[in-house]
């Protein structure tokens, strides 16, 4: 089940960074031209162009603000409300909250609407097609922070063949290369992890390939594509071409938190921790506000294995700010295993304890508490000290 979610979040985080959009003007600088195999007017397109350097430049109210103008340029398109779902969706995803959630509730609602009359109008249908694919896409990522696993797999699913429909009628559009690679790539993957189901055949190589193609030719989609590429290469645990994709990435928007993190995660996982830090800390440079930062932190000196008091400080900055429950919950799990490893069996299970009242679905914390009362139970016993004896004179 945790690996078909990994396609789910991998094929929802593809549809989402390529949807954005903007205004006709071009407050980005770019100037792009609009010109696309679609049919679609060159207006529109290089207002999606625009939209798509706004999100990455991390301009968020800018972005806004184009997309209530798109509300009014283009009036019966549906790229004014799915645009700004997905600002929405991305300032709360930074942050791993849903302080904007009403918002985008409603821009989500809007979108399905427009989407709606716009299918039944039979024009553009390729277009059409690729902007329900986008819906369906940022929406699944939204049931998958609210733990809605079935309606989420659904959602990507449906995306996944409003893409293979746009293929079909306009293959010289490349961008949709990227979610045909993911799946192609993914799916490899976890097949051949999985015994249990079906042979795929390996196709890594081939997502990989249309992932490049996506990046090197894409209209709207060469920012997505280094980032998918940069999580399949960690994936292949081919740290040095993940690394070069998220400089790439941090090369092309630098004010990107998102992207930033993606950095420090690839230098964590590849073990060059000081590099994860010096990211991590560039990201608190971006905004000093974002709190999930800490927990980020609090993982490098975790995984390093040293500097236990440093690693619990951050985790104790994050805790502060109050996470959802489940964040919470992993937060101190983490507390409860330097707790462990320090062979303080109590205060390890007291964090167990608080991880599993914050979210008693977490399994995992349950499981440790166990392991930690039987090695609690086999550690060796202090010998008692011994009395100083005395003689009678």
């Amino acid at each position: 089940m945790h690996l078909r979610l990994t396609l789910i979040v991998l094929l929802a985080a593809t549809l989402v960074p390529m949807a954005a959009f903007a205004g006709p003007k071009s407050p980005s600088g770019k100037n792009f031209s609009g010109e696309n195999p679609l049919g679609v007017s060159r207006p529109e397109f290089a207002a999606t162009q625009e939209g798509m350097d706004l999100i990455y430049q991390r301009r968020y109210p800018e972005a806004l603000e184009v997309f209530e103008e798109m509300g009014i340029d283009f009036v019966d398109s549906p790229v004014g409300p799915i645009g700004r779902s997905l600002v929405w969706q991305a300032w709360m995803f930074e942050n791993y909250d849903f302080k904007y959630e009403r918002a985008y509730l409603g821009e989500y609602s809007e979108a399905a609407a427009r989407l709606k009359r716009a299918d039944k109008s039979g024009d553009q249908k390729a277009w059409i097609y690729f902007l329900t694919a986008v819906h369906l896409g940022i929406d699944a990522m939204y049931d998958i922070r609210k733990e809605r696993y079935l309606p989420a797999f659904d959602k990507a699913w449906d995306a996944l063949e409003y893409v293979k429909k746009v293929e079909k009628l306009e293959p010289e559009f490349q961008d949709i290369q990227l979610a045909l690679g993911l799946y192609n790539y993914w799916r490899s993957a976890i097949t051949d992890q999985v015994d249990a189901l079906p042979d795929f055949g390996d196709h890594r190589a081939e997502g990989l390939a249309q992932m490049r193609l996506a990046k090197e030719n894409g209209l709207l989609a060469r920012g997505p594509a280094s980032l998918v590429l940069v999580y399949s290469y960690m994936e292949a645990k081919d740290w040095d071409k993940a690394i070069e994709e998220a400089k790439w990435a941090r090369e092309q928007y630098p004010d990107n938190l998102l992207v930033e993190m993606t950095v420090g995660r690839v230098y964590r996982q590849s073990k060059k921790y000081d590099d994860a830090l010096a990211a991590f800390e560039r990201a608190r440079i971006i905004d000093p506000d974002n709190d999930r930062l800490w927990f980020q932190i609090g993982e490098v000196h975790y995984k390093r294995r040293k500097g236990a008091d440093d690693a619990r400080a951050a985790y104790r900055k994050y805790l502060d700010s109050k996470p959802l429950p489940v964040y919470e919950a992993h937060t101190w799990y983490r507390l409860g295993m330097l707790e462990k490893r320090a062979r303080r069996y109590d205060a390890a299970i007291a964090l167990f304890e608080k991880s599993l009242a914050a979210y008693p679905k977490f399994k995992r914390a349950s499981e440790r508490i166990e392991q930690v009362r039987k090695q609690q139970a086999d550690a060796p016993k202090p010998a008692p000290a011994r009395g100083r004896t005395t003689t009678k004179g």
